[in-house]
């Protein structure tokens, strides 16, 4: 059976499950009480999910996904056409665990692929820290996309306050050619930034076109609250000497009803503009790390 482990502070409250694919199943802020993830009252697996489509899964809380998000078959040698399942790997993957301090590093280790994932998770004060890395086993290039993927809780009016600028609809799109609009407005009645005024029955998926370059922000009016959420990518070094961390793309995820009858949403920096690795590739916004070599990133969520 598996137990979640708790890390906790005088401002957040946060449960982690490392036989679950070190899922987060809650983030409490302790400012007043308030869940900020989406969950189920209890839904636990109780036999390996792998290889299953993630809405057959406990499809609630935050997972990482990689090294990809949509099932594809990877491109490029010598993992050409292997199968990556829905939302990667590390989703159904148990893990091991070791408590740090005001935190939990959870390492996964790739079943189809030559990887080692790393997930150091803590708080300082009213800030949830994410620092990540991957490492290649393989004397090969490892293409790959991440994204954190935290769905939120809609149970209160929310607003996002995302870069303005050229973004592009891709669930359920046709190839490059999906659509592209102007931030936060797809198209007359439909404004990601006021979650509240979306019709039931939607599911939208968007990435902005251009790299992260400031936080994103969460804002809960009839709270008076918000999160603000960052991206950083970290320098690494090889043989060749110091490398530049992965560039990440906000990605939204909004769904009212039009996917598994869920009200969530989500913010996500994403390494990699689509949904599957081989159309990020193909795109040149993937990452890749590079023979025996390592890639850095951090995600931080502040409550405030």
């Amino acid at each position: 059976m598996a137990f979640p482990v708790t890390i906790e502070n005088e401002a957040v409250r946060m449960l982690v499950w490392p036989q679950i694919g070190g899922k987060v199943s809650s983030i409490v802020d302790k400012a007043d009480g308030f869940e900020l993830l989406f969950s189920f009252p209890s839904e636990l697996p109780e036999t390996s999910l792998y290889g299953k489509s993630y809405q057959d899964g406990w499809n609630a809380g935050w997972d990482e996904c990689f090294p990809t998000v949509a099932p594809c078959l990877y491109p490029g040698h010598p993992y050409e056409s292997i199968a990556i399942p829905d939302h990667g790997e590390l989703w159904s993957l148990p893990t091991t665990a070791v408590p740090t301090k005001l935190g939990l590093t959870t390492v996964w280790h790739g079943l189809r692929f030559g990887y080692t994932f790393t997930r150091k998770l803590y708080l300082e004060g009213p800030t949830i820290i994410a620092e990540y890395s991957v490492l290649n086993r393989a004397p090969f290039d490892f293409h790959f996309m991440w994204c954190g993927h935290p769905l939120m809780s809609m149970a209160v009016p929310v607003e996002l306050d995302l870069p303005a600028g050229k973004w592009r609809l891709d669930h359920d799109m046709a190839g490059d050619q999906a659509q592209t609009f102007d931030w936060p407005e797809i198209v007359t009645g439909i404004n990601l930034s006021r979650l509240d005024s979306l019709p039931d029955g939607g599911a939208w998926k968007v990435f902005a076109l251009a790299p992260i370059r400031g936080p994103a922000v969460i804002r809960y009016p009839t709270r008076q609250r918000k999160v603000s959420l960052e991206y950083e990518a970290q320098e690494s070094h090889d043989d060749q000497g110091v490398i530049g961390g992965p560039p990440a793309h906000w990605g939204v995820w909004v769904t009212t009803g039009g996917w598994g009858r869920q009200r969530t949403f989500d913010i996500e920096p994403t390494i990699g503009r689509f949904d599957d690795l081989v159309r990020s590739v193909k795109d040149g916004s993937a990452g890749t790390v590079p023979p025996l070599g390592r890639r850095e990133w951090q995600m931080r969520l502040t409550l405030g």
